[in-house]
C-alpha cells in the first residue's frame, strides 16, 4: 500500500521577488543553478511547475506526487511562500490528495504550520 499523494501547489506571489527568492524558486524548479548558501534538500518541484511572471508579481503553479517523508521538506518551502504572499490568517497555498481518494482536501499554512494530513 503507497503513501503518496498528489500535491497541487497555486500561489500568488505579489509585487517584485528579490534577486535570492527568485534564485531560490527556480532551483527548486529544476530551471537554475542551487543558491550561495547552506546546503538543503534536493529541488522540491523539478519539472512540475512554473513560475510566471505578472504586471503586479510572479505565481507559481506545481503539480506531483509527494510522500508523507518530504513533508518537512516542502513544509520549509510552503510556509516561506505562504509569508510571501502577504496574506494574513491561513494562507491557502494548493490541494493535496491521498492516491486512494476521490477527493483533494486544501492544503493550508496556519501561523507558520502546514496543516498535513494527520
Amino acid at each position: 500500500m503507497s503513501d503518496e499523494y498528489e500535491m497541487t501547489l497555486s500561489v500568488r506571489l505579489p509585487g517584485p521577488l528579490s534577486d535570492g527568492e527568485l534564485a531560490g524558486l527556480r532551483w527548486h524548479l529544476g530551471i537554475g543553478p542551487r543558491p550561495a548558501g547552506p546546503g538543503g534538500p534536493d529541488p522540491l518541484l523539478a519539472d512540475c511547475g512554473t513560475l510566471t511572471e505578472a504586471p503586479d508579481g510572479w505565481t507559481l503553479t506545481a503539480h506531483r506526487e509527494v510522500h508523507p517523508d518530504e513533508f518537512d521538506d516542502l513544509g520549509i518551502l510552503l510556509r516561506r511562500l505562504a509569508t510571501r504572499t502577504g496574506v494574513q490568517g491561513p494562507v491557502v497555498v494548493g490541494q493535496l490528495r491521498f492516491h486512494e481518494s476521490e477527493v483533494a482536501e486544501p492544503l493550508v499554512v496556519r501561523r507558520d504550520t502546514v496543516e498535513w494530513p494527520a
